[in-house]
């Protein structure tokens, strides 16, 4: 087999005609090989992949979406390197090395058939795990790089001259496909952000865009607060700050409650000192609001008994680092969210609600 040129899809309708390339260079019965039916159906998530039969080589392409490992995000413009392995008496083509575009795809072809390949993604410093690949038909190859723990974003957008939220606000990173608009509260949580540096965009045709640079961290848990103005006027760069309230109580509505609810709330920098919960149902007389005895107690918005925790001291199982937040309060001062739980016929003014939220 001689050595070809290896280019770029150009986006060409594909010819499924997968069964008859195999019957020209390999009987079907050999095994290993994909059925027909499976054949048929992997091209079909492949129907960019260029490929052509020569008269003395075989062609074949692959394809596939660059992401984060642990968000799943797409990664534009991933670099992926196709490296072929040696093969005795043939000569070793060079490496392949492609861009992936702005969706995170990658496309290849032009790859010398039933040949090994060994295919790795990489994103700014960090390199993926490296597969190896046997180029016996056209292939769709997911590919990820492991960027670290995703972090947790909530953003609130308000208006400068009197701090009411923003609804409808849209808020883009770059070069990350991620975005999102926010809500009625001027707000909007983006669940799983990989580590690193991006653009950050917030736009609403009321007010001024604004564009700024934001480092997320590995596992960051926060929330921001972005203000907009009203007029497209030369401003001072946009300043982001930490609130410092907890994003996961912040979307419970923790906060609201304990602006709202006569009782006991405490955040895990509030309670941490007490190290486990023993100690803080010994020490902590808040958290008896009226009958001690007669408690309902969730866990992150469920029964804790069906969660398998049937008594208070059995709490004591949860690892008391994991804890970000409590609140106890009458069972008759529950909100709805929260007082569904509660079983009826159960008098309200005569038992406990205690929640316990979780990370």
């Amino acid at each position: 087999m001689r050595r070809t040129d290896t280019h770029l899809c150009q986006g060409r309708p594909v010819v499924l005609a997968a069964i008859a390339l195999l019957a020209i260079v390999t009987p079907l019965a050999v095994p290993g090989l994909l059925s027909a039916q499976e054949e048929e159906e992997e091209e079909e998530r492949a129907l960019q992949i260029c490929r052509r039969v020569g008269t003395a080589d075989l062609e074949l392409g692959i394809e596939g979406i660059v992401r984060d490992k642990e968000s799943d995000v797409p990664l534009p413009g991933a670099t992926v390197v196709i490296r072929y392995e040696s093969q005795r008496g043939l000569p070793t083509p060079e490496d392949v090395t492609v861009e992936a575009d702005q969706d995170g795809r990658y496309q290849v072809c032009g790859l010398e058939a039933f040949r090994e390949i060994r295919i790795r993604a990489s994103y700014s410093v960090r390199r993926g795990k490296e597969r190896k690949i046997e180029l016996d038909r056209p292939k769709f190859v997911d590919l990820e790089v492991d960027l670290g723990d995703a972090a947790f974003l909530i953003f609130s957008v308000v208006a400068a001259e009197d701090g009411r939220p923003v609804r409808g606000a849209r808020l883009e990173f770059s070069p990350l496909p991620i975005g999102g608009i926010t809500d009625s509260l001027g707000r909007v949580a983006f669940r799983a952000i990989p580590p690193g540096t991006y653009g950050l965009t917030v736009r609403h045709i009321a007010y001024a865009p604004r564009d700024e640079e934001i480092s997320v961290a590995s596992e960051q848990a926060a929330e921001y607060r972005i203000e907009l103005v009203t007029q497209a006027i030369a401003v001072e760069p946009l300043e982001i700050t930490v609130t410092g309230r907890d994003p996961y109580l912040l979307t419970s509505g923790f906060y609201e409650r304990r602006e709202a609810i006569e009782g006991y709330f405490g955040t895990y920098p509030e309670i941490k000192h007490y190290q486990m919960f023993r100690t803080l149902f010994q020490f902590n007389r808040d958290l008896s609001i009226r009958y001690s005895r007669n408690r309902i107690v969730l866990l992150n918005g469920r029964p804790a008994s069906r969660l398998g925790y049937n008594s208070v001291r059995e709490l004591n199982e949860i690892n008391f680092d994991r804890v970000r937040g409590i609140e106890a309060y009458s069972c008759s001062d529950a909100p709805p969210e929260l007082l569904r739980w509660i079983p009826i016929g159960r008098g309200l003014g005569d038992c406990t609600l205690l929640a316990i939220w979780t990370r």
